[in-house]
């Protein structure tokens, strides 16, 4: 990874790491010891965006919705109240760092059609030269079962497609892809770098994580897919890990996917 060239960065924030499933609370700690961390880049001038899931989990326990799977109806009615107390928290740790933010909610849709692209693509351009830290997530309450995400991987990966980032991170709950699943294999192995998304890496994704979260591995790597395609390296990473950001940038973490030639039209 060339740290040196990276001017723009893509952070996506996995649902575990930012919600209590139990409780249905935003992790407090966890969001202040990230906006802390994120300040490391800030004074390196590099420009951020955060696409943060947690909504549905959030405002789900706040609707007293508890079954493990919900219908559509209830993921949009759990995403409206949810968003609500994540872009809050989200403010209260970036006002301590006088840092001001945006609340952007996309679909499918606003990433693959012309008009719609090019209209957001403005709009995170335009709040990065004023310096304003755009949070995105999916707009759940309006997407439908045909043009759902489904997952905040693959939107962070569109969203560093259409920004032309340098890098997208994604903060997750495992350390990076594995060669086998390392909660149910201690003899499993770190893959630090992937410079082809082959059969060997795919069959490396194929177990999933916790039954709340949307994504797993395997749309960990369709995201690399698009994201290195557009030129753009790709991180897999533990969020919970302490000052997990100042640790890419120092020492090296995690899973690396490297981004394909970049096309000069692109």
């Amino acid at each position: 990874m060339k740290k040196k060239k990276i001017k723009k960065v893509v952070i996506k924030v996995g649902s575990s790491l930012i919600a209590n499933y139990k409780t249905g609370s935003p992790k407090l700690n966890w969001i202040n010891s990230f906006v802390n961390d994120l300040n490391y880049l800030i004074k390196k001038k590099i420009k951020i965006i955060i696409v943060s899931s947690g909504a549905i989990a959030i405002g789900r326990k706040k609707i007293g919705f508890l079954k493990k799977k919900l219908n559509l109806d209830e993921q949009q009615a759990s995403a409206s109240v949810g968003q609500i107390y994540l872009i809050n928290n989200y403010k209260k740790a970036f006002n301590k760092k006088k840092v001001e933010i945006s609340q952007v909610l996309l679909t499918l849709d606003d990433t693959i059609k012309n008009e719609k692209k090019i209209n957001a693509k403005k709009t995170l351009k335009k709040l990065l030269e004023k310096k304003i830290i755009p949070i995105i997530n999916e707009n759940d309450t309006v997407a439908t079962d045909e043009i759902k995400f489904g997952d905040n991987d693959r939107l962070s990966a569109r969203v560093a497609e259409i920004i032309k980032a340098d890098l997208l991170i994604l903060l997750s709950d495992v350390s990076g892809l594995y060669d086998k699943d390392p909660k149910k294999n201690k003899k499993s192995r770190l893959i630090k770098e992937v410079r082809s998304i082959n059969k060997s890496v795919m069959k490396a994704a194929s177990f999933t994580n916790n039954q709340f979260a949307k994504g797993g591995m395997t749309t960990k790597i369709m995201a690399a897919k698009i994201a290195t395609s557009a030129g753009c390296g790709m991180l897999i990473v533990n969020g919970n890990s302490k000052k997990i950001i100042q640790k890419i940038f120092i020492e090296g973490e995690g899973t690396y996917f490297h981004p394909k030639k970049r096309k000069k039209n692109n």
